[in-house]
């Protein structure tokens, strides 16, 4: 083998190397399958599960994913309603995704425990982020700048909880 065949040979190694690594780094998808309730706005898509951890206390735990956008989604913020049977809010809380920036198909997890008065009849949320149709990514992302916060909201979420 000549000199320039043994380089190409090397090459080729840390190569096929360099791309087993990368694989292997990938992170696992949590199994969305597994969780009670979904939705999706056609830019984030929301995988959780309702529980009362205490007294008092109803958790929202899941995953928030970003399936299509090209471009990142920011600053994803949730504000779980406790309502009553008359359609008025009896408690809320405000909570974030773990990360900041989600990524195409890296979803980031995220847990809301809610301090409940009693008088609640179902739970409402209303999650906020910024991102755009074009795939840019938020306030900090890149993108054409045409970034806006988008807010949506779901109604009565932890269906099938015991009061």
């Amino acid at each position: 083998m000549c000199f320039w065949e043994r380089q190409l040979h090397a090459l080729a190694l840390v190569l096929y190397l360099g791309a087993l690594t990368a694989c292997g780094m990938a992170k696992p998808m949590p199994p969305f399958d597994s969780f009670a309730h979904r939705i999706s706005d056609g830019t984030v898509a929301l995988y959780w599960n309702c529980s009362r951890p205490a007294a008092g206390v109803v958790r929202m735990d899941g995953w928030a994913n970003n399936p299509y956008s090209p471009g990142p989604i920011t600053d994803l913020e949730f504000i779980l309603y406790g309502v009553n049977a008359q359609g008025g809010t009896v408690s809320q809380i405000k909570g974030s995704a773990q990360a900041y920036m989600i990524q195409t198909n890296e979803p980031s997890q995220f847990t809301i425990d809610l301090k409940t008065v009693g008088s609640e009849a179902r739970y409402d949320l209303v999650y906020e982020y910024y991102g755009s149709a074009d795939g840019g990514g938020g306030r900090f992302g890149m993108g054409s700048g045409d970034n806006q916060r988008q807010q949506n909201m779901a109604r009565d979420v932890c269906q099938g909880l015991a009061p």
